[in-house]
């Protein structure tokens, strides 16, 4: 399991580069696909909506791997103070990307879509597309969170 959200965690770095640089050249006119109908920008909308879901969703489950790495690092008893303190430095890093990651590739690929949209498709709402996958996100990172409390015995 923990190979497979690395993997899916490069996967989403690449993606939310892809997201950036496809979107950059859209905004400026060179676009590398053509632009989406009103059919074509509601199916992108529930994508990135899925997308955010599970990278909120993601980025729990990656932390909760990343904590369980880090306490058997930190529990052997021949590390040292530095080594310790180290591995909590490490593993807090690793959080913080994950969850940045997990965040950034639906952000990114809506940007890339709001510039995909024709106006007249989109009925003026671009903007919701960059708002899609950030309420996807919270979800995805509540749901999680309420779903390993009620796992685990208080």
């Amino acid at each position: 399991m923990v190979r497979r959200l690395e993997r899916l965690q490069t996967i989403a770095a690449s993606a939310a580069v892809a997201g950036l640089v496809l979107g950059f050249l859209a905004s400026i006119g060179l676009r590398l696909f053509p632009a989406l109908s009103a059919t074509g920008f509601w199916i992108v909308a529930i994508l990135l909506l899925a997308a955010g879901l599970g990278g909120g969703l993601a980025t729990v489950v990656r932390a909760r791997e990343i904590d369980r790495n880090r306490w058997e690092v930190v529990e052997d008893p021949m590390l040292t103070s530095g080594e310790r303190e180290y591995a909590h430095k490490e593993a807090e890093r690793a959080r913080r990307w994950s969850g940045t990651v997990f965040l950034t590739a639906p952000v990114a690929l809506a940007y890339w879509a709001a510039y995909q949209v024709t106006p007249e498709a989109a009925l003026g709402a671009p903007p919701l597309l960059a708002a899609v996958p950030l309420a996807g996100y919270l979800a995805g990172l509540v749901s999680a969170h309420l779903a390993q409390r009620r796992a685990r015995p208080e």
